[in-house]
């Protein structure tokens, strides 16, 4: 182990920054909130159940803190989002919650933030834990990375021999394609996977939270996303630890593994002196490129089905589909956002379509995409073309947000303000109708 090493892990820690959500009457929540602020934290403060659910909804927070005598609602929200629940005073609530901590109504003073670090850590566990089950079970069902085109074949492959060694990996390819999927995947099928996977940003890495990274991934492996922005000397320091880890005889399965992604092409970078050229060789030890979706036009309609499965089954609803139009009309797309963009398009147009299959009047592509293809046929003009039996004039069609405004607000209405009714009959999350609530200043009753 290096110097720097052994100092990281011998230094003291320090306060994890965390995002909370107190929601508690004025009197009690005022001071509570100072004191989380004092100690560093961003806090958001709620005195309502409406409230509460609207910020929630708005900014999925690390940690809620409810008030017991207030509403189950809000703690209800953070279990549908996978947030963890502390909830102070004494007052039972349903069982079946979720991720519930029963506290003390009073929760002040370095005591309360000694707990509330406590609940932080356990719920970055839990958040850990549940992406590694997630990978596992996509992993073990082949859902991690959909595709059953001869590149998504080659790369299940040459994943699946990554994992089978200790090597350094680089992972490259444009953005939106799936690296960071990709390399959750190596890290999940190799000797490793049952140790939680340490995650960090290249922009973020300076030389002293790599040290404190390394040391964290101790046994497991570190993913560094996006390596072609970490800093000079966050470069330096990586190339030091991969000189030492390579000088060891053997696998040493006590160092982390490496595990870097880049969007940018490396050698380019090499060449104009931004990038290291003895760290670009050694994270290129083991070279896989994760390929475009434009490459492997086949696999279009098999990621879009399986993501509509996903928000189905997320809503309650049988999946509608697609019409023939409609992904006739994806797969001539370019997506040059990638796998990301098609699920961003693939998201919008679930929700327009309201559980009716989704055609190619539902699907809204970005700009770029529809100069792109306007030469390639009529498939952009007919994806905001309105139905062969309808008579509409310019005058008649009113902004996207309006509509929505009024399909949300008829909804509440119609429903007396009931939000997860209202959301069972929009199709969507209760989580997601909040948001727009709190964004329309929509009115409950």
């Amino acid at each position: 182990m290096t110097m720097e090493l052994s100092k990281a892990r011998s230094g003291t820690n320090t306060r994890r920054v965390a995002r909370l959500l107190v929601v508690m009457s004025p009197v009690k929540g005022q001071d509570l909130a100072e004191t989380l602020r004092q100690a560093g934290h961003e806090v958001v403060s709620a005195d309502s159940p409406e409230t509460g659910c609207a910020a929630l909804a708005q900014d999925r927070p690390d940690l809620v803190l409810v008030e017991a005598a207030i509403s189950e609602e809000v703690a209800r929200i953070a279990a549908d989002l996978h947030v963890s629940i502390a909830l102070l005073g004494s007052r039972a609530i349903s069982n079946d919650i979720g991720t519930l901590v029963q506290l003390p109504s009073t929760l002040t003073g370095e005591a309360g933030l000694a707990v509330v670090e406590l609940l932080l850590e356990r719920e970055q566990l839990l958040r850990s834990l549940r992406e590694q089950e997630s990978i596992v079970s996509g992993v073990r069902d082949g859902s991690a990375l959909i595709g059953r085109s001869p590149l998504m074949r080659r790369l299940q492959s040459t994943l699946s021999r990554a994992a089978d060694g200790d090597t350094t990996v680089l992972i490259e390819g444009a953005p939106g394609v799936g690296k960071s999927m990709a390399a959750r995947v190596v890290h999940c099928k190799s000797r490793r996977g049952n140790r939680p996977l340490v995650v960090n940003s290249g922009s973020n890495l300076d030389a002293e939270t790599l040290q404190r990274a390394l040391v964290e991934a101790q046994t497991s492996t570190l993913l560094i996303e996006d390596v072609e922005q970490m800093p000079a000397a966050a470069q330096q320091a990586l190339v030091r630890f991969l000189k030492e880890r390579a000088s060891r005889t053997g696998a040493d399965s006590t160092q982390a593994r490496i595990i870097a992604t880049s969007s940018a092409h490396l050698p380019e970078l090499v060449a104009r002196g931004t990038f290291r050229e003895d760290l670009y060789y050694r994270l290129h030890s083991y070279p896989i490129v994760v390929p475009a979706l434009r490459e492997r036009t086949e696999d279009i309609a098999i990621l879009a089905d399986a993501l509509v499965h996903q928000l189905s089954a997320s809503s309650g609803q049988r999946p509608a589909g697609f019409s023939s139009a409609g992904r006739t009309m994806l797969e001539g797309m370019p997506w040059p956002g990638n796998v990301a963009q098609l699920e961003s398009v693939v998201r919008r147009a679930y929700l327009v379509a309201g559980g009716a299959p989704i055609d190619e009047r539902h699907l809204t592509l970005p700009a770029l995409a529809t100069s792109q293809t306007a030469s390639a046929g009529t498939a952009t003009s007919t994806a905001t073309a309105p139905a062969a039996d309808e008579r509409l004039d310019e005058e008649s069609i009113r902004p996207f947000e309006e509509e929505e405004q009024r399909l949300l607000s008829r909804a509440l209405r119609a429903t007396r303000g009931n939000v997860r009714r209202a959301a069972q009959l929009l199709g969507i999350g209760r989580a997601t109708l909040y948001r727009k609530i709190q964004q329309f200043k929509l009115r409950l009753q």
